[in-house]
C-alpha cells in the first residue's frame, strides 16, 4: 500500500509539470543582431546506432540527410555494431546529399529529412523561386526514390561483393568501397569479425568544407539544377565504430557512450589543427 500511494504520487508530480509545458524556439533575428556576420560555433552531432535489421538503415540515413542539410558545419555517425551496411550508406548519403542539401537551403525546404518531406500531404512553400520550384522538387523525388532502392539493397550488394573476393575456403564477407578489407563485422562469421569482436575503425567520408562559401554552378545541358546562388558546402561527416574485444570494458554498453564522443572529439582535434 505504501509503494503503491508513493507511485500515485510520483505520478501526480510527474503529470503536474505537464499541464503547462514549455516550448523554446530561437530567435534567428536576435542571434544575427547580437552577433552580426561572426561565426558561430560548430557542433558535433553523434547519430548512434547498432543494428541496421532492427534500427531500419532508411531511418539513420534521413536522420543523416536532415542533420547534413542544416547550417552547422560537424557531424559525425557512431556505429556501435561496425556493420559494413551502415557505412556503406553513408556514402550513399554522401552522394545524395550533394544534391538534397542544395535543394533544401534554394528552396528554404522543412523538414530536412527527405522521408518526412515528401511524405507530408502539404507542402507550403517558403522560399522565394516558386517558379524552379516544382521542376526541382519533381527531379529530387526521382532521385530520391532511385536512392531508397539503391539503401534495400544494400545488404544483397555486400554480400555480391563478398562472394567476388571469396579465396578457397577464406571467405572475405565484407570489403570497403575502395576493395580493402573491413575491419568490423562480417556478414558471415568468422575469428576477429564477430559481431562483439572487431577492431575500431574511423573512415572521414566527407571531409571538412572549409569557411568560404562555394557556390554551385548555372542549369546546364548536363546539369538542371540552377545552384549558382546556393552555397554547396557540406558538413563533415566522419564514421566512427569503437573497438570491441570479448573480456574488455569496451564490450559494455557504458564503454559505447563514452568511447565515441571522446574519439570524435579527438579526430575533430586532429582534423582542425
Amino acid at each position: 500500500m505504501v509503494a503503491d500511494a508513493w507511485f500515485g504520487f510520483s505520478w501526480l508530480l510527474n503529470q503536474l509539470t505537464k499541464l503547462n509545458p514549455i516550448k523554446r524556439v530561437p530567435d534567428l533575428a536576435a542571434l544575427a543582431d547580437q552577433h552580426g556576420d561572426a561565426i558561430l560555433p560548430g557542433i558535433d552531432v553523434f547519430v548512434t546506432t547498432v543494428d541496421p535489421v532492427d534500427e531500419p538503415v532508411l531511418y539513420t540515413v534521413n536522420t543523416v540527410l536532415s542533420i547534413l542539410a542544416a547550417d552547422y558545419p560537424i557531424d559525425y555517425l557512431s556505429d556501435d555494431g561496425g556493420t559494413l551496411v551502415h557505412y556503406e550508406a553513408m556514402t550513399q548519403v554522401a552522394s545524395f546529399a550533394a544534391l538534397w542539401a542544395p535543394f533544401c537551403r534554394k528552396h528554404c525546404v522543412e523538414p530536412g529529412s527527405p522521408e518526412n518531406y515528401f511524405g507530408m500531404k502539404a507542402q507550403p512553400y517558403a522560399g522565394s523561386m516558386a517558379g524552379d520550384f516544382t521542376r526541382d522538387r519533381r527531379r529530387v523525388r526521382r532521385e530520391y526514390d532511385e536512392f531508397m532502392v539503391r539503401i534495400d539493397s544494400l545488404s544483397t550488394t555486400i554480400r555480391q561483393r563478398s562472394d567476388a573476393y571469396n579465396n578457397g575456403d577464406v571467405v572475405h564477407a565484407t570489403r570497403m568501397a575502395d576493395g580493402a578489407p573491413w575491419p568490423g563485422t562480417w556478414v558471415e562469421q568468422a575469428e576477429n569479425h564477430r559481431r562483439a569482436q572487431y577492431a575500431g575503425i574511423v573512415q572521414v567520408i566527407l571531409d571538412h568544407p572549409g569557411c568560404k562559401p562555394q557556390f554551385g554552378s548555372s542549369a546546364s545541358t548536363d546539369n538542371p539544377f540552377d545552384f549558382s546562388n546556393v552555397d554547396m558546402r557540406l558538413p563533415m561527416l566522419v564514421y566512427i565504430s569503437r573497438e570491441k574485444r570479448p573480456g574488455y570494458d569496451n564490450q559494455k554498453k557504458a564503454g559505447a557512450m563514452n568511447a565515441a564522443p571522446c574519439l570524435g572529439i579527438a579526430l575533430q582535434r586532429a582534423l582542425h589543427y
